[in-house]
């Protein structure tokens, strides 16, 4: 009887971290059609010129559209670790990235404790 419980607990546990992921997978798809369109408003027409030369510093049309770029790849890079299942543990420590974060960024490479290590 006991090896039907474990089993049993064993199954919820894998169909609740399957939804938790398909969550996340849905919440990256939302961001990346954002982050695309805001990318391609920035980029699509002439309006936004290049980067700095001697005469001047970089346009703030381009540092949005740059930062929108650099968000497209983030959230490509984690859909490709989803995809090959890679997706939720830190790249530096190897711990799991906990939900909550995820959620809030689910491109997140980093645990929370090596993504402020990071930013130092």
């Amino acid at each position: 009887m006991g090896d039907i419980r474990s089993a049993s607990r064993l199954l919820e546990e894998y169909r609740r971290h399957t939804a938790q992921l398909e969550e996340l997978r849905a919440l990256l798809h939302e961001r990346l059609a954002v982050a695309r369109a805001e990318r391609d408003s920035l980029t699509g027409c002439d309006r936004v010129p290049g980067p700095a030369t001697a005469d001047g510093p970089v346009p703030l049309a381009w540092r949005r559209a740059e930062r929108a770029g650099k968000a497209v790849a983030e959230i490509e890079a984690a859909i490709e670790r989803l995809d090959f299942g890679l997706y939720g543990t830190c790249r530096r420590c190897g711990a799991f990235i906990a939900l909550e974060r995820l959620r809030r960024a689910p491109q997140a490479r980093h645990c929370a404790v090596c993504g402020h290590t990071a930013r130092r």
